[in-house]
């Protein structure tokens, strides 16, 4: 391996436009972060060390050359984003992933020293506007504070309700979570420190009325599931997603104690469709947990499969695979009734770092009734997995996060086989029409 970074970086020294110039920072490596790191790279964000500005991100050169030479599907990787570039659908929303010529410039950028450059090349960065990857938001709502001792087991229980305050009803067009810290040990975080956060996942829902108790899962109503590290959730255009008047969020969480104790809570922030706006959608759903039979030996690599049956069509929004600390990788293939066979995508597996991968609206995979969902996860049981506390264990399914699960929590519009019909018909339209001259 280190033969093969050698060669590359003796044939990409000089990469930038051919011009011999060196590779510096300023010009070259400070607007690929800024567009691809530093929305988790700075002060307040989720990531352990800032790459705002070169003193930023000068010490860490090599770590960032180690991390981005991963391959692309490595759960290592960064930017987190572990789609397998050679197989299944590659069009998603908000892909931060580096090119291989935006990852041979920061490596060349190392290997000569990690240069400066001109301080007048450096882009400029609005880090209010760079607060939400969503943009400014219409609406943020933040849960009940909650303080989590320094050793307890884990917590699972609901917090809210928290009023949204709105007095009609409007539609999401996109959410992004993040978890707020407001203990002494927030402002003494140290650069590296990954031991930071205490949010397991939260399962965040719209409710009718002040108790937050009716309809809360009701045909359309705004429901997510979030975890720590995960990208915004955008919905497509055709999706009607309500957050209704009056109503208020539910916080379902599940939490762990860090050794220090500590008070946090949740923001969500919205962003909202225009007022008058009328969705095509309002049916959608997610296919949920594929197995709970879960046999995961200590020391060991396991791969289990699990089938999913459509017994009616959908159009599916986006790849979510959810499994635990000792998930490495999953695949998912679409069995159709025709006997034909495609696989749909496939991607390593972080727990640390829980993507969602929003397939861009003209490449949603249309899915007719009777097609077999096959989904393959990949568990690394073994010490050579980080995120995995003691691999003599065995694991089976359970909401701990030192057991397992088996979840494809990717969203689906269910149609009816008139809608389908027609999503099928204007699909091969618009496929026609992008093929013309």
């Amino acid at each position: 391996m280190a033969g093969v970074t050698m060669l590359l970086v003796g044939l990409v020294a000089f990469p930038a436009s051919g011009t011999g110039q060196p590779v510096t920072f300023t010009k070259d490596v400070a607007p690929i972060l800024h567009r691809s790191c530093v929305q988790c790279h700075r002060p307040g964000s989720i990531a352990p060390m800032s790459l705002i500005s070169y003193e930023d991100a000068r010490p860490w050169a090599r770590a960032i050359r180690e991390k981005i030479s991963l391959a692309p599907d490595d759960p290592e990787r960064m930017p987190p984003w572990f789609i397998e570039r050679n197989v299944g659908i590659q069009q998603f929303k908000d892909d931060p992933s580096l090119t291989d010529a935006e990852v041979a410039l920061i490596t060349a950028w190392v290997a000569e020293g990690a240069p400066r450059g001109d301080p007048a090349d450096l882009p400029e960065i609005d880090l209010p506007a760079r607060e939400w990857s969503i943009g400014t938001p219409d609406l943020v709502v933040s849960s009940p504070s909650m303080t989590i001792p320094a050793v307890a087991p884990d917590f699972y229980g609901r917090i809210g309700p928290s009023p949204i305050g709105l007095t009609e009803d409007r539609y999401v067009k996109a959410v992004e979570f993040r978890e707020v810290r407001h203990d002494a040990g927030a402002a003494s975080r140290e650069a590296g420190d990954l031991n930071y956060f205490v949010v397991h996942h939260a399962v965040i829902g719209a409710a009718a009325g002040a108790a937050g108790t009716a309809e809360s899962r009701s045909a359309g109503r705004f429901n997510v599931v979030w975890e720590l590290g995960q990208n915004s959730t955008i919905y497509p255009d055709v999706l009607g997603v309500k957050l209704a008047a009056g109503s208020v969020l539910n916080f379902d969480l599940h939490t762990h104690s860090i050794g220090t104790e500590t008070t946090f809570s949740i923001e969500v922030a919205f962003t909202l469709h225009p007022r008058g706006y009328q969705p095509k959608y309002t049916n959608a759903g997610s296919f949920n947990s594929l197995t709970y039979d879960l046999d995961i030996p200590g020391n060991k690599e396991t791969v289990i499969e699990a089938l999913w049956p459509l017994s009616r069509p959908g159009m599916v929004l986006s790849f979510e695979p959810h499994l635990h600390s000792s998930g490495r990788r999953m695949c998912v293939e679409a069995l159709y009734p025709t006997g034909y066979q495609e696989t749909l995508n496939c991607a390593g597996y972080n727990h640390n770092w829980v993507k969602v991968y929003h397939y861009q609206d003209d490449v949603t995979p249309l899915l007719p009734a009777g097609t077999v969902l096959k989904v393959t996860a990949w568990y690394d049981n073994t010490a050579g997995n980080p995120r995995v506390a003691d691999p003599r264990n065995w694991k089976g399914w359970g909401s701990r996060s030192i057991d397992d699960m088996m979840f494809l929590l990717s969203r689906v519009i269910w149609l009816t086989e008139e809608e389908f019909e027609a999503e099928v018909a204007a699909r091969a339209e618009q496929t026609a029409a992008a093929a013309l001259p």
